[in-house]
């Protein structure tokens, strides 16, 4: 760790540098200086000033050498307002040109709606929230390109939802210290979803890093990377693996010891999580851990969704679905780091945490809905639709759906899930992502995921036949347990119910862009056309009440 230090400092990038001060003062006295009293002030000031610059670039040379935090970037506003959007009071008379930000075929089946967000003290975040009043209205062909369009035909008045209070600026996470390990590479493609939900939060984030293959790590290009990622209000720190014979297991578990060393008087709880982590909401992961008594020895996760994977590696915390340690437990874990290192049975770092924790102390795995790994392949919309408060989602890198998807249910794997996308409605109603609404009898608004339609009345039969407070089994089969009652995921995501066909009993339309504008939050929900029949696109667009003009 000393090496790195000292390595650091050696590189402009990873010391801020200011404008030597003497540089801005004239290069000869003014002609008002003429008393020998006055020039002698003045060079005094020039002193002190030298001074004061010489101790602030030796004070910015310690705090790195600390690994302190940074100075929190100023705070956005909710949302970006810079794109372009047309005024309300006259969107069903515009042409929909900004439309063509999308990267589809056209024309389209095209409808819009506004969503105002209210916040009300009454309302709950209720698995699924029935309103008397259709999503949208009637379908019309839009083509931006054709320059033909004269407005909108379908124009309804902006709906009204009611949502819990929450607080407009990002919640306190200071008290959490979050700790990853990954490549350069993996972490810069991940910078747009850390900064979605870790941002201007306070929370610390410490990253273990390796180059390509696992080789050492370019100190100029670490050094880059943590100032770009602090510039958007991440408090970000890299720092390269404890020893270079560390493996993936082994680095893993040495964020214990990084993260321990590295607490302060705030800090209440260790984060263990992995690049592709996803918390969709800050102020709903604060809420759930302070359930819990940090005081005590806790460790806090989720096990595997699939019956096989617990079977196999026990009742363990999945690390991807995030691994929360109390300071007490987290203590006891790093004072016998050593031994846990040397004398590990584990194969994976999660499971090395756990198998430390099992050997020294008596603390066992707590639980915390909301936490997922995905232990689940294929088409995972019965997760995402569920209607749960989903806290973490793992594996949005594995692929998201798209009209070149491989089998019926459309997905794509070189594709990643637009996550930093989806979760933007949160700027305007918090824990509303994923929040489900039921429209009319045919309609359900999954927030930020789908719109589906069901249009052979299953919103319609009694609830003990349709059941949509369970999960809809929409993905593959799992490994099968021999002799074990459990079908594969009813410890942790059942009771299940089969799922619809679709194109049929449930038409999907899926999440496809969005983007923060005007005050509010767009949204666009795509059905892709079959058998030659052209796409259809909903829009939806998402403001707070006081916002709304």
């Amino acid at each position: 760790m000393n090496a790195f230090i000292s390595m650091a400092t050696r590189f402009r990038t990873f010391i801020p540098v200011s404008r030597p001060m003497f540089r801005q003062l004239p290069p000869l006295l003014p002609l008002s200086v003429r008393s020998w009293k006055s020039s002698l002030l003045f060079v005094l000031f020039l002193v002190v000033s030298l001074i004061l610059w010489q101790l602030g670039a030796i004070h910015s040379a310690q705090v790195l050498a600390g690994f302190n935090e940074p100075p929190p970037a100023p705070l956005p506003s909710h949302v970006d307002t810079a794109q372009h959007y047309p005024p309300r009071p006259n969107i069903c008379q515009s042409t929909p040109d900004w439309l063509q930000e999308l990267d589809i075929p056209f024309p389209v089946r095209y409808a819009r709606r506004d969503i105002i967000v209210k916040f009300s003290p009454q309302a709950q975040r209720s698995s699924i929230t029935k309103v008397d009043e259709p999503l949208f209205g009637g379908l019309q062909v839009v083509d931006p390109a054709s320059g033909n369009q004269s407005g909108l035909a379908h124009c309804m008045e902006p709906l009204t939802l009611e949502v819990p209070v929450f607080a407009k600026s990002p919640v306190d996470a200071s008290h959490i210290l979050f700790g990853a390990a990954t490549s350069l590479d993996r972490l810069d493609a991940s910078i747009p979803f850390f900064q979605r939900w870790l941002a201007h939060t306070n929370a610390r984030l410490f990253v273990i890093v390796t180059g390509p293959d696992d080789s050492k790590p370019d100190p100029r290009r670490m050094g880059d990377l943590q100032l770009h990622i602090r510039d958007l209000g991440i408090l970000i720190t890299l720092v390269p693996p404890l020893s270079r014979k560390d493996g993936n297991t082994e680095r893993y578990f040495s964020l214990v010891k990084i993260l321990y060393a590295n607490r302060n008087e705030k800090t209440r709880w260790l984060g263990f999580v992995d690049d592709d982590t996803f918390v969709t909401s800050m102020t709903a992961l604060v809420s759930a851990l302070d359930k819990h008594d940090g005081t005590q020895q806790r460790y806090l996760g989720a096990l595997s969704e699939e019956w096989w994977t617990v079977t196999m590696y026990g009742l363990i915390g999945m690390g991807g679905a995030g691994i929360f340690l109390s300071l007490p437990l987290a203590k006891i874990v790093n004072a016998n780091y050593q031994d846990c290192k040397r004398n590990s049975e584990k194969t994976f770092g999660d499971h090395k945490i756990y198998e430390c924790i099992a050997r020294h102390t008596d603390t066992r795995l707590t639980v915390l809905p909301g936490l997922y790994q995905i232990d689940i392949h294929g088409d995972r919309s019965g997760i995402f639709e569920s209607g749960r408060q989903i806290l973490t989602i793992h594996h949005w890198k594995e692929g998201y759906w798209d009209e070149h998807g491989d089998g019926p249910d459309g997905i794509r794997h070189q594709r990643w899930f637009p996550m930093e996308k989806m979760a933007l409605v949160t700027d305007v109603c918090d824990r509303c992502y994923l929040q489900r609404w039921q429209f009319g009898t045919d309609i359900i608004l999954t927030n930020g995921y789908s719109i589906s339609a069901y249009p052979k009345g299953e919103l319609l039969k009694p609830h003990n036949e349709s059941r949509f407070d369970k999960v809809e089994h929409t993905w593959v089969d799992p490994m099968t347990v021999e002799n074990s009652t459990n079908k594969g995921w009813d410890h942790y995501v059942g009771p299940l119910r089969p799922a619809l066909k679709l194109e049929d009993e449930k038409i999907p339309y899926r999440f496809l862009d969005g983007a923060g504008v005007d005050g509010g939050v767009r949204q666009y929900y795509r059905h892709i056309g079959k058998n030659g029949d052209m796409d259809t696109l909903i829009e939806l667009f998402w403001i707070r009440e006081e916002d709304w003009g």
